[in-house]
């Protein structure tokens, strides 16, 4: 291997590895989030959670070795470029086409490897991962019920339990009934209930001790039936997990098989058309997808050579706009490809054909030191856009030197008016005296205004805050559409499957975008704080600051106030907008996953209501004009949750200043497992519930679609009622703590930004990665000591703020500024 071709490969590595590790992160970062609820409520030990993410690296990689590929072609060619090491190439003889030697060739390896990821090590690994998802399921039902919540998975049965004691997995207090009520009912309230899966692995059980099952037909209440049991099993599914495994067979995505079941899946007759071309798609993407390494090493060569002026930030940027627009090709082939409207090799191949056209076109231009644009084009961006915003430019400066010359205008004219009044004055004076004598010149009086001198913005401010904003464009564009890339491709299937419409994909991820940008903005200000600070260092301009003068304190307060700015825009985010933005995503994720819209949007959705007091309330339907229930129960418990009443009514209305008036039902009260007293009416009569109509059709939304203030009113509410739900508190103070957690990751960034040096960009993102990895570590388990009680929600919430602000202040000692 030549020395040239070995020092480029030597070029390409470095930022190579550095964008995988950034890529795989921010993908590995979103999984986290998502799955941060299940591992916290489930409590799954943390050689679980490893072995999840290590199933869902195949996945990550996959898509990270491409665009990591392009983004070490482009840097390092760009650094060549800038450095003149190519002019200086090309003067000795050596032709651009010889550089792609070594490109293509370490493009072939990363090909090849891709290539064993998608055809053997990715099938296998999805497979195991739904195989872990179906063991956590089953090991771990218990976790999945929340107290003082309705869960209604099970058919025709709707579970309500008071509370989970901690350390313990069953149940304080259950009540079980069916779901839609009819004929003759029957209900069932015990001291403690426990989810139970038999040896087989087939029935799922319900466990209940100290257990009363109360029987009646509503029609004919006379004849009441009270069953007392210490110990009684109810069987809540059925062959439970023969159904995850079917479930997980029959919805076995094409991703899961390797060539011989693809294969055989089209050569069967019984295969759906539709089946049979997803299966013919996910044939062609094995190995139309590692090709895009060769396809992005051809591409990368010219793209990095113009791209000489642009540096480090903006290869991050190329990189991912070329990823969205491949991207967006193959998910409209795979579209198409599946109802039948392009063959699938053509589907697949088209952007890699495209694409490497391009790069082929563009490599012939730069060879033959052409622009890359058409002369046509080319002529126009130069002569007529350049143009055009020279004018606007030119027009600009000359209103500013027109203002300028009327505050001068104006500052004179105010000046000889003081002058003029002062003459007359002194001529006022002077009368009576010889008008023959020489009269002397009156005296001459300037006004001066003091000109304003602010230190902040000065032009040093200004520069460093252009640069900062520059780089967080970039940045953050290039992290939300990796967390978009990376969620397209979860959804594709349930997408295609359900032929979702592409205007409800756009609202979906239009809505999302807001979420993303929340979510990710911690790290986005970390890594734009190490890349500007290290662009400076890496000119030398940092020093040159520092010979004239500028502290490096005072040179880092462009990116605080710029990042104070995102912290105030996270705060009115939190607070105005993403609660109702999560609530359109919550619907429109329930669409592309083929499901009916959730019942916990609206309280008026759900039959069984859990009221103020210890009241469940139960009815067909309500009338929200007329303000009535129809066929109401009314399920009133005591402190030990045992039943203490029940009372039934074909319909209650409310009416204003009185309340509730039954009519038509009875009612019965109950002493442990013993009837006390039984009344029936048939005229109205008046009630002394404290719910109101609003409390029926008012909206149930879970924590991140509501606001600070819902939220407190929320879990005050819940506190009054005896329920004590930490997790809530959790997220009630990470609404204000998670926006500050911007502004400490710019004072984490801002010492190691100066102690890096001249080592430049590169090293920032490398670190920006492990300092991105360590918090997100420490923030995950702080959340989690508070959600478990083991630490108080505030003290939880904040520690990790707290933590590493010291770090940053211990740091900051040691920077010579």
């Amino acid at each position: 291997m030549r020395r040239l071709d070995r020092y480029l490969i030597a070029e390409i590595l470095g930022p190579l590895v550095l964008g995988f590790l950034v890529y795989s992160f921010l993908l590995l970062m979103q999984y986290l989030f998502d799955s941060a609820e299940m591992i916290i409520q489930r409590g799954l030990p943390a050689a679980t959670v490893g072995k999840l993410l290590l199933l869902v690296l195949p996945s990550t990689v996959v898509l990270t070795i491409p665009m990591s590929l392009l983004f070490g072609i482009l840097i390092a060619v760009g650094r060549l470029a800038s450095d003149s090491e190519l002019v200086a190439m090309r003067s000795g003889g050596v032709s651009l086409l010889s550089l792609y030697r070594p490109i293509l060739l370490i493009s072939a390896v990363f090909a090849a490897f891709n290539a064993y990821l998608m055809v053997d090590l990715l099938p296998r690994g999805n497979h195991a991962l739904q195989q872990l998802q179906l063991e956590i399921v089953t090991q771990s039902v218990s976790q999945q019920i929340e107290p003082r919540v309705f869960h209604e998975e099970w058919t025709g049965k709707v579970l309500y339990v008071f509370d989970v004691p901690q350390g313990q997995s069953r149940w304080q207090g259950v009540f079980l009934a069916e779901t839609l009520p009819g004929g003759e009912q029957r209900v069932v309230v015990a001291d403690w209930g426990e989810p139970r899966v038999n040896e087989e692995g087939e029935t799922l059980l319900l466990r209940l001790e100290n257990a009363t099952i109360h029987t009646v037909n509503p029609a004919a209440p006379g004849s009441y039936e009270v069953i007392a049991q210490d110990r009684l099993d109810i069987v809540l599914e059925d062959q439970f997990t023969t159904k995850q495994k079917a479930s997980i067979s029959t919805s076995r995505s094409v991703r899961e098989m390797d060539l011989g079941e693809l294969r055989a899946r089209i050569a069967d007759p019984q295969t759906s058309p539709e089946m049979r071309n997803l299966s013919r798609v996910q044939l062609q993407k094995n190995f139309a997808i590692p090709a895009t390494c060769l396809v992005f090493g051809l591409l990368g060569l010219p793209l990095g050579f113009n791209n000489r002026r642009g540096g480090k930030a903006s290869g991050f940027a190329i990189s991912i706009g070329i990823l969205l627009v491949y991207w967006i090709l193959l998910s409209n082939g795979e579209e198409a490809a599946r109802y039948g409207q392009l063959p699938a090799w053509v589907a697949m191949w088209a952007p890699n054909v495209f694409f490497a056209t391009l790069g082929v076109f563009l490599l012939v231009r730069r060879n033959g030191d052409k622009s890359l644009l058409l002369s046509r084009i080319d002529r126009w961006v130069r002569r007529d856009l350049w143009a055009g915003l020279n004018l606007l430019r030119r027009l600009r400066r000359l209103r500013r030197w027109r203002r300028r010359r009327r505050r001068r205008r104006a500052i004179q004219a105010l000046g000889g008016a003081v002058s003029s009044s002062t003459e007359s004055t002194w001529g006022r004076r002077r009368r009576g005296d010889d008008e023959s004598a020489a009269t002397p010149a009156p005296p001459q009086v300037v006004l001066r205004l003091p000109r304003l001198r602010l230190r902040f913005p000065n032009v040093t401010d200004r520069y460093v805050a252009r640069l900062f904003l520059k780089v967080l464009g970039l940045v953050t564009a290039s992290a939300v559409t990796l967390y978009i890339v990376g969620d397209l491709g979860e959804n594709l299937d349930d997408i295609l499957e359900n032929q979702i419409p592409r205007s409800v994909v756009l609202d979906y991820y239009k809505y999302l975008s807001l979420q993303i940008l929340y979510t990710v903005s911690p790290i986005v200000i970390l890594v734009t704080t190490l890349l500007t600070y290290s662009l400076l260092a890496r000119t030398n301009e940092i020093i040159a600051y520092r010979a004239l003068g500028v502290s490096l304190f005072r040179l880092s307060v462009p990116a605080v106030m710029v990042t104070m700015v995102v912290v105030g825009l996270n705060v009115y985010l939190q607070a105005e907008v993403l609660p109702a933005s999560n609530e359109q995503v919550a619907q429109l994720k329930d669409k592309i996953r083929g499901r009916d819209t959730a019942r916990t949007y609206r309280r008026a959705d759900r039959q069984w209501v859990f009221g103020q007091g210890q009241h469940v309330y139960n009815y067909q339907r309500y009338d929200e004009e007329d303000r009535r229930l129809t066929h109401l129960q009314v399920f009133q418990f005591d402190d030990r949750h045992r039943l203490a009443q029940r009372l039934y009514a074909n319909q209650a209305t409310y009416v204003d200043d009185t309340g509730w008036v039954f009519d038509q039902g009875w009612v019965r009260s109950f002493d442990e497992t013993v009837s006390t007293r039984y009344e029936s009416f048939s005229e109205p009569r008046l009630s002394d519930y404290p719910e109101t109509p609003e409390y029926f059709t008012s909206e149930i939304r879970p924590p991140e679609q509501l606001g600070y203030l819902d939220l407190k009113t929320y879990i005050e509410d819940l506190e009054a009622r005896g329920q004590s739900l930490p997790e809530l508190k959790v997220e009630l103070h990470d609404k204000i703590s998670f926006p500050v957690i911007s502004f400490v990751m710019v004072l984490v960034a801002l010492p190691f930004a100066f102690r890096l040096g001249r080592q430049g960009a590169l090293y920032g993102i490398g670190l920006s990665v492990v300092l991105g990895i360590v918090f997100m570590a420490v923030y995950i388990l702080f959340t989690t000591l508070g959600k478990a009680e083991a630490l108080p929600p505030l003290l939880a919430v904040w520690s990790p703020n707290l933590i590493f602000g010291a770090v940053a202040a211990y740091l900051f000692l040691g920077v010579r500024t």
